[in-house]
């Protein structure tokens, strides 16, 4: 799966005056360019794009790494971390750049569209297995530079929890700072999800965005707009599911993710919680090498 990312420099000025007052130029600031670039990832393959109409002459620089020209210019990246792009143009008849730095993840091993739960078998860091805190189902983690990947089994044979009536209780803190968002569960939850989006007979989701602090239902974000969804099967008492979200909708830019994890019965009631090594709060670390 691709997801587009744009990026541009983006400066604002703020003046402040006391006794006296500054003057754009005296502050040594660069004009903001005209010219700007999207990009997309493909694994540790990035392809970029210039998306500024009329721009000409275009040449990219991988900063320590390599060049190239043209208005799309693709390069696989040697490892996972952080580079500096660069893309110089020409605009109405002046030659501009665009540049900053940009995180390249590495590959999941993960597909949503095979139709198989397969390739979860590869995902085998400790700290990405999860297990239910009662013994009811196990979980998975994993994470490339466009989503954030889950894997669950669970027993539904239980009372009140069959497929249709389990309720899946999501709380993510995107940049995993604690004083940010809503505070529950050692976190700071940025979104606060609540579906029962595998159930073919009635399947829903209300995404809430907590920015705030508060729990503010979010249609933009609810419904089959809350996450990807991926391969589904209930056999032998046990029901099967992996879904995604997109890092760009839910803004996870940094180095760790923060997850509590946790269902619900039919009656509202608490079912189970998924644990990591122990833990009912834990911090999923995105800077893998492989």
């Amino acid at each position: 799966m691709k997801i587009s990312r744009i990026f541009s420099l983006i400066a604002a000025v703020a003046a402040m005056s006391l006794a006296s007052c500054a003057k754009l130029g005296d502050l040594g600031l660069e004009p903001v360019p005209d010219i700007a670039f999207v990009y997309e990832s493909n694994g540790l393959t990035l392809t970029f794009k210039s998306v500024t109409p009329g721009t000409s002459n275009v040449q990219w620089e991988v900063v320590g790494q390599t060049t190239g020209s043209g208005e799309t210019f693709t390069y696989s990246f040697p490892e996972p971390g952080n580079y500096w792009i660069k893309m110089t143009g020409t605009f109405d008849g002046k030659e501009q750049v665009s540049s900053g730095k940009i995180l390249v993840a590495k590959p999941s091993a993960v597909k949503l569209d095979d139709k198989s739960f397969d390739d979860w078998k590869n995902v085998t860091y400790p700290d990405f297995q999860l297990v239910s805190a009662d013994g009811f189902g196990i979980g998975k983690f994993d994470y490339d530079a466009n989503y954030l990947y889950f894997y669950m089994e669970m027993d539904v044979t239980q009372p009140d929890a069959s497929a249709d009536d389990l309720i899946i209780n999501i709380r993510m803190d995107s940049d995993d700072l604690q004083g940010t968002g809503m505070s529950t569960k050692g976190i700071g939850a940025d979104w606060y999800l609540e579906a029962n989006f595998w159930s073919p007979n009635s399947a829903w989701s209300d995404m809430y965005d907590c920015a705030t602090g508060d729990t503010v239902w979010d249609e933009s974000h609810s419904g089959d707009k809350s996450v990807v969804l991926g391969t589904y099967k209930e056999e032998g008492g046990k029901m099967y599911c992996e879904f995604a979200f997109s890092r760009k909708e839910y803004g996870v830019k940094g180095s760790s993710v923060g997850i509590f994890w946790k269902f619900y019965n039919c009656n509202w009631e608490d079912f189970t919680t998924m644990t990591c090594n122990g833990l009912s709060t834990y911090h999923f670390a995105l800077d893998k090498k492989q």
